[in-house]
């Protein structure tokens, strides 16, 4: 394995997951989509910080990587975006953030660099400098008490927020369910069944199209 990851839960509600990532020798890494968009801060093999966002994706996106460095990542939850971002970044978009010592510059407020186990301390500075905000209709839209809204509503939400259809972040988690358990040793035919996939070979199809995997080759799939 040339590159380790390590994840936490959090129990900010606007906080899907926090990544470190070491890569140890060259490559290419295939980010797949999680139906979360990132804050990443990468160090290089010199040590330099770079930081950067990026949007979600529906398909998996290769990102080449240099052994000796190492990143954190903030994985938003989907209700959440940037107040000021114009358009929402989606798929492989990239918005650079100048980095000056420990600190970074987003749309005019400085703050400190994320570290892996104080990113919700970070999260709630952009909160309280009027950084983020959280879409109501998109949080609740599959908790048991969904906010009363029209279908076509959520769906509007959903676009506007994520970038994303709501259909396409409903196949991306259950895409993310189906690597779960079949990691988990469940058989291929059970998890097909289990999450309402059409039958088997629907099911394969979708994880590869949406993990760039085959369920026969699931280890480098990590971001479930």
């Amino acid at each position: 394995m040339v590159q380790k990851h390590t994840r936490r839960a959090s129990s900010h509600p606007w906080i899907d997951t926090v990544w470190q990532t070491v890569s140890l020798e060259d490559g290419i890494y295939r980010a797949t989509p999680d139906g979360s968009w990132d804050l990443i801060l990468s160090y290089g093999p010199d040590g330099q910080p770079s930081l950067w966002l990026t949007g979600q994706s529906t398909e998996p996106v290769d990102v080449p990587y240099r052994g000796g460095s190492h990143a954190i990542v903030i994985s938003f939850a989907a209700h959440v975006f940037l107040v000021h971002e114009k358009q929402v970044l989606t798929g492989a978009t990239v918005r650079f953030l100048p980095v000056e010592g420990d600190h970074f510059t987003l749309d005019g407020v400085e703050l400190p660099l994320p570290t892996f186990l104080e990113a919700e301390q970070l999260v709630d500075q952009m909160i309280a400098a009027g950084l983020l905000q959280s879409n109501d209709v998109v949080a609740r839209a599959f908790s048991e008490n969904p906010r009363a809204a029209s279908r076509r509503t959520v769906q509007q939400h959903f676009k506007k927020t994520t970038g994303i259809t709501q259909k396409d972040f409903e196949l991306i988690r259950r895409a993310q369910e189906a690597v779960r358990l079949l990691k988990a040793g469940a058989s291929a035919a059970a998890v097909a069944v289990e999450l309402g996939y059409t039958d088997q070979p629907h099911m394969i199809k979708s994880i590869k199209k949406i993990m760039g995997h085959l369920p026969s080759n699931l280890d480098p799939v990590h971001k479930i």
